[in-house]
């Protein structure tokens, strides 16, 4: 669809479901970078990858068996990250379909992401271990594993004290967010694998933890009912903890609170939209699937989408277009977004629409060979149209001209302008498959077959067509 027809006005959270892709095992989804695939975390250990725009399976990642906790993409969508509940994390590589690396924890992984500008580097939180560095170097030799210390001194690594319950990369990924289950914020960096700053939330649980994608908000889901907008400030790349900060001192403050006064829900998942104006909550209630849009300048409901009375397993938000994703308990993928209202004016400026058909009256000298102009001459119908075509050519003047178009520059709804490395436009090949057992069974040749083909050969060789070699 041509982005230049829409409405830039339009809102940008979609009204209702627009399609229900039937994968039984699905327990959570993730968008790509560029939106075009849609990864699926399944009960049964697979992870399949979605196009977008056939609604098709792409590929199928056999994990394990053991059920997927989640998944995580590289920025580039060439590699993804699957964990588990036995503490296997496994990195693949889509361009071959193989496994780049697999690093195995003692507990249950509860968070897992993709350094958005390295590849070879991806954080784990364990669910009762400290949350560890993950270092690849290429194909020699096993991953580096360097724990980060969240907790105090005093407290054991191997412990759930000094776990990480949820985690989030910066923008650049110099510094990466912690959770804890004792309701604190802990923003590390990453080179130098120190705290940075730290703030307490509350004394419930932190559940859940999404950046903008401008990188200078987060939001923080609790167990305590309330989702709490930060403010980040951070030093830039320029910046590192061997230098003085210019000017910056490093800090995470609230500035709003958001909560259903009314009702008091649960959240399941808080996630920015795809320009970061307005956040994305899902319910978590045994018999309803809806999904409230609240703005984030005002903290007030704007919409709320109303899904069947289904568990609502998780949501993902489009990182370009008004698009939804929920999973329901029955491993349905709802597709939310709204009817795009075309702008054919923004294309046509002379363009006119018609709230409804109109009657056309066929004047009586429209199919004449001689009409008669206002000024009362008497001409040819072919030749005074000729005329008319040809002063209306030569006003339009200099706008017929050819106009160069450049193309080569990338597109910054695709590309970051700030982007450094990991953004190589990878696409997902093809791959075929096919059953095997469904082939006809192969024939044998016979006696009659090979005596057609001798005789076929012969016949080739009487006609000049094949020469008989001596």
């Amino acid at each position: 669809m041509n982005r230049k027809l829409l409405d830039p006005f339009a809102p940008e959270y979609p009204e209702a479901i627009e399609a229900c892709l039937d994968d039984e095992y699905a327990v959570k989804c993730a968008f790509s970078h560029h939106g075009s695939l849609l990864a699926t975390a399944r009960s049964d250990g697979q992870c399949y990858i979605w196009d977008m725009d056939t609604l098709n399976v792409m590929r199928r990642l056999e994990h394990g068996e053991t059920a997927l906790t989640g998944i995580s993409w590289s920025r580039s969508g060439r590699y993804i990250l699957t964990f588990d509940e036995a503490g296997i994390c496994i990195m693949w590589d889509l361009k071959t379909g193989e496994r780049r690396a697999q690093v195995e924890f003692d507990s249950a992984i509860v968070s897992a992401r993709i350094h958005p500008r390295n590849s070879a580097q991806f954080i784990v939180c364990p669910a009762r271990e400290t949350p560890c560095l993950i270092t690849i170097h290429g194909e020699v030799g096993p991953p580096r594993i360097d724990p980060i210390r969240i907790a105090a001194d005093n407290v054991d690594l191997k412990s759930k004290a000094a776990a990480g319950t949820c985690c989030c990369f910066g923008k650049r990924g110099n510094h990466v967010f912690f959770g804890t289950s004792k309701g604190a914020i802990h923003a590390v960096h990453v080179a130098s694998q120190s705290v940075v700053c730290s703030i307490k939330l509350s004394s419930s649980t932190v559940n859940t933890i999404s950046r903008n994608p401008r990188g200078t908000d987060i939001v923080a889901n609790s167990s305590d009912r309330i989702l709490r907008v930060c403010e980040v400030v951070l030093p830039d790349s320029a910046h590192t903890l061997t230098r003085p900060l210019v000017d910056v001192e490093p800090s995470i403050k609230v500035v709003s609170k958001i909560t259903d006064s009314v009702n008091r829900v649960s959240w399941l998942q808080a996630v920015f939209s795809s320009s970061g104006d307005y956040i994305v909550a899902a319910v978590d209630h045994k018999a309803e699937h809806n999904m409230y849009v609240w703005d984030k300048a005002t903290s007030s409901l704007v919409k709320m989408l109303t899904g069947p009375n289904e568990l609502l397993e998780d949501c993902a938000v489009h990182p370009l277009r008004p698009i939804y994703a929920s999973i329901s308990t029955f491993g349905i993928i709802y597709l939310w977004t709204r009817v795009p209202q075309q702008n054919w004016n923004a294309f046509a400026p002379g363009f006119r629409e018609l709230e409804e058909n109109i009657d056309y009256v066929e004047p009586e000298d429209e199919f004449d060979r001689r009409v008669t102009t206002s000024a009362g001459m008497v001409v040819d119908c072919a030749e005074y149209r000729a005329r008319r075509e040809r002063r209306a050519s030569d006003s339009s003047g200099e706008d017929d001209k050819d106009v160069l178009i450049d193309v080569t520059e990338d597109d910054p709804l695709f590309s970051d302008s700030d982007s450094d490395s990991e953004d190589e436009g990878f696409i997902l090949p093809v791959v075929v498959e096919f059953d095997a057992d469904a082939l006809p069974p192969a024939v044998p040749p016979t006696a009659d077959m090979q005596s057609t083909v001798e005789d076929d050969h012969a016949m080739d060789v009487d006609q000049g067509h094949v020469v008989e070699e001596s």
